[in-house]
């Protein structure tokens, strides 16, 4: 195999296809030192979640002497560079707009406060290059170029890794956002009232303040000293004073004779 028309073959397949310097650059043109790199821009697709930053992912080849029959090597790295707003606002004022409220007047957060701090790239470059290893060395069985479809696989897969990091961390941040409501409800409402916490309570509050011995005294007060006939009950006396009324109402029988 001519190796070094191969690697010139497929660094003009590359330029027709990334026309734009930006998506390919070409650092060294000379065979066997042949080295590029390739920008893609990661667009991970996630529901209701606005991007400040654009992504974009840097690919560097270096093509050895024998490929495509030896591996290209490649290194990643990722850049974050801040999306132009159309309307010219600043980010201040459009926080100050999107900004939510709740019910009670407290600011809602509804957004990570940071996209690249919440994420890192770094994390997914080892996981990355395995699969891309995989992917290449059935690539070498074929013995076919194959930068193209290496640069395609890249970004697919770390899109899909960016979403689903997304995703993952706006789950966290809705828990989170529950959680938070929930305690703020909590200053707004009382305690439920249910029937055995409030006979605790008026037990605690009558003993607290002898209400009880208060009540009995003004019972007390009310008959002019005599006992009600709740209190002879409750005090045991009922038989004693059903005696003592027989008595005098014998007593006042045999008075009534008497005076007969």
């Amino acid at each position: 195999m001519d190796y070094k028309t191969e690697q010139a073959e497929e660094l003009e397949v590359l330029e027709s296809i990334y026309p734009d310097t930006e998506d390919l650059e070409i650092l060294e043109k000379k065979y066997p030192d042949i080295r590029f790199t390739s920008k893609c821009e990661l667009e991970p697709q996630v529901e209701d979640f606005k991007f400040t930053e654009r992504l974009l992912l840097i690919v560097e080849f270096l093509l050895p002497e024998k490929y495509p029959d030896e591996a290209p090597i490649m290194k990643f790295h990722l850049e974050e560079e801040p999306l132009e707003d159309a309307d010219g606002e600043s980010d201040e004022e459009r926080e100050e707009e999107e900004q939510e409220y709740d019910e009670h007047g407290n600011k809602v957060e509804r957004k990570l406060k940071n996209f690249a701090d919440a994420v890192s790239f770094e994390h997914f470059i080892p996981e990355l290059q395995a699969r891309i290893e995989e992917q290449i060395e059935e690539e070498m069985l074929q013995g076919t170029q194959m930068c193209f479809a290496l640069i395609s696989s890249i970004k697919e897969l770390s899109e899909s890794w960016y979403t689903g990091e997304i995703n993952k961390l706006k789950r966290e941040h809705e828990l989170e956002l529950q959680k938070r409501e929930r305690e703020e409800q909590k200053k707004f409402q009382g305690t439920k009232v249910t029937r055995e916490s409030y006979l605790e309570w008026r037990s605690k509050f009558r003993e607290e303040w002898k209400l009880d011995e208060k009540d009995e005294q003004r019972r007390t007060q009310a008959h002019h000293g005599r006992l009600t006939g709740k209190q002879i009950f409750q005090r045991g006396l009922a038989g004693e004073f059903d005696e003592e009324e027989s008595e005098v109402n014998t007593t006042a029988e045999k008075l009534k004779k008497s005076v007969i």
